[in-house]
């Protein structure tokens, strides 16, 4: 493995230390280098040399999504990175005259959103971005190496213990900041306890989401036109998605809240498809060629740690991403979430001394829109555990008005598209404008 020369001790904002090469990690890197003269990305696996699939994301053989928002913190931290992706091969469109949404029990009008959507594999996204971080000056990556224990100092961090991935020798790594992005496994509480901090408050929602997924040969480039479709739940609690690849080929995965997804089996995952209350995906697969095997995944519940409501906190550490908040697969809000709290990050560095509360709080604020969203569509289910808010109840009352509109209006899809896709937040739903066009939708649709 790779592995950096430090000694200690070392200058502020000298080195920064990063677990975790995975999008969050590779977008806490990006930031960080504009602020820090070394940034050492530390990671477990063994890191191809292209886009391939690895252990350490087995999410990667599933659909992705980049939210515009999303797409647009990865450009203000990677400039030219989306010009790069399309020019790769990567298929790109208007997310609403290119994307077919069934949101509410009905398919939100198309019109011109004005904000770009992508469709690229994990493994291709995640390679270029790796690709264009390790490029930048001062950034080192070193795979093959797993972090142990972060090294206090009174009650500051200043370096991280490491040992080879699957044991050997430790060596002491000195640094000014340690920044946790290794997602759900993250070992960040543990450490505060040993560190003699409190851990955080654990939210939970539990889904319980099943799904499988496949990439296909579609029979013609006509047997989907769209960028993306997109059916959510509504009266029964399925989703499918298809989204158009950059090697030509379409990925779906479809599945089901409360564990209710498709059976593993060719036969099963066709008629689950076909059991959608829309036919955009079942009619696209009709003479498809599979090209890869059905990969099947569980995840249980939408968590997020309240590091925003603890008092007190180590300097010198940090966290990021999926390590702050998880949540459903299903709506593809991760990535995006990590690369915002990434600009979050930068703009905090830039504009004074780091503080771990204050980044946590701005954290949070990124996570919460995706949490609502998330959460506020589960819990519309009654078996779905989790906690209910009267406001929660509200929003879905609201919503359920606003999509129900939307199918007629292209100005109310575009401002459900932009909130849900992270370009705006949810306290545009309540811009006069938008609420005179939800009470004229409601009283058409009556």
């Amino acid at each position: 493995m790779a592995r950096p020369n430090h000694t200690m001790p070392v200058p502020a904002r000298d080195q920064a230390v990063v677990i975790g090469a995975s999008m969050g990690g590779l977008a806490a890197a990006a930031a960080l280098a504009q602020s820090y003269r070394q940034v050492t990305i530390l990671e477990r696996d063994t890191l191809p040399d292209g886009p391939q699939n690895r252990r350490g994301v087995p999410q990667g053989k599933h659909a992705h999504g980049l939210h515009p928002g999303g797409l647009q913190a990865l450009e203000k931290l990677l400039p030219g990175i989306t010009d790069e992706l399309v020019t790769r091969g990567v298929p790109s469109g208007d997310l609403s005259q290119a994307g077919n949404w069934r949101v509410g029990g009905g398919h939100l009008a198309r019109g011109e959103a004005g904000v770009l959507g992508i469709g690229a594999t994990r493994p291709f996204l995640e390679h270029h971005v790796r690709s264009r971080v390790a490029a930048l000056p001062g950034v080192t990556i070193c795979d093959g190496v797993e972090a142990v224990r972060p090294l206090p100092d009174g009650r500051r961090v200043i370096g991280i213990e490491v040992s080879p991935a699957g044991g050997g020798p430790t060596e002491q790594i000195s640094t000014d900041l340690v920044l946790d992005a290794t997602g759900k496994v993250s070992k960040l509480p543990q450490w505060l306890v040993e560190l003699g901090y409190p851990a955080p408050a654990e939210e939970r929602v539990h889904c319980k989401m099943a799904y499988l997924s496949r990439r296909y040969q579609l029979a013609s480039p006509g047997a989907m036109k769209d960028l993306v479709a997109i059916i959510t739940p509504a009266e029964a609690p399925h989703f499918g998605v298809m989204i158009a690849q950059e090697d030509g080929s379409h990925v779906v995965t479809l599945g089901g809240l409360l564990d209710s997804g498709p059976a593993r089996s060719d036969e099963a995952f066709l008629a689950f498809a076909a059991n959608l209350p829309d036919p955009a995906i079942s009619d696209a697969l009709v003479g498809a060629t599979p090209l890869t095997e059905l990969q099947p995944s569980h995840f249980p519940a939408s968590c997020r740690r309240r590091y925003d409501k603890l008092r007190s906190f180590p300097a010198g550490l940090l966290a990021l991403g999926d390590s702050i908040a998880s949540f459903n697969p299903m709506y593809g809000q991760g990535m995006s979430v990590a690369a915002l709290q990434g600009v979050a990050l930068r703009d905090h560095l830039a504009n004074g001394p780091l503080d771990a509360r204050k980044f946590f709080a701005r954290a949070h604020r990124i996570e919460e829109v995706a949490w609502k969203i998330a959460t506020g569509g589960d819990l519309r289910f009654d078996a779905v555990e989790g906690k209910r808010t009267a406001s929660g109840k509200f929003m879905n009352r609201y919503l359920d008005k606003l999509t129900v509109a939307a199918r007629t209006d292209p100005a109310l899809s575009r401002q459900f598209l932009l909130v849900a896709g992270f370009v705006e937040g949810p306290e545009s739903f309540f811009k006069p404008s938008i609420i005179r066009r939800v009470l004229a939708g409601s009283r058409r649709s009556r």
